[in-house]
């Protein structure tokens, strides 16, 4: 974290999940590595925004007071958002070939 502490890993980690929690996993795997390689450079670019004085803030999307409610929205949007996308990605994965 070049030398960064508890403070900039929390606000990295926040605006990184401000930027990447729109990512669909879709089960191709050439892709999700390519998606790893998005969430890592904006991992870099949430560190990047942070140390210059920018960040997400509560009100932006999904992001909320604190690393660990957005997290807990992510969660929540993974778990209930998605329900019907996964049906909808399986459903162009089998029939789209």
């Amino acid at each position: 974290m070049c030398g960064g502490g508890f403070d900039e890993i929390i606000h990295t980690v926040v605006n990184a999940l401000a930027i990447t929690s729109g990512i669909v996993c879709d089960g191709a795997k050439a892709s999700c590595a390519a998606k790893i390689a998005a969430a890592v450079d904006a991992g870099i670019l949430g560190y990047n925004m942070y140390i210059r004085g920018q960040q997400f803030r509560a009100g932006d999307g999904i992001v909320t007071k604190g690393a660990d409610a957005t997290i807990r929205n992510v969660g929540r949007l993974g778990k209930n958002g998605m329900k019907e996308t996964n049906d909808e990605i399986i459903d162009i994965m089998v029939n789209n070939c």
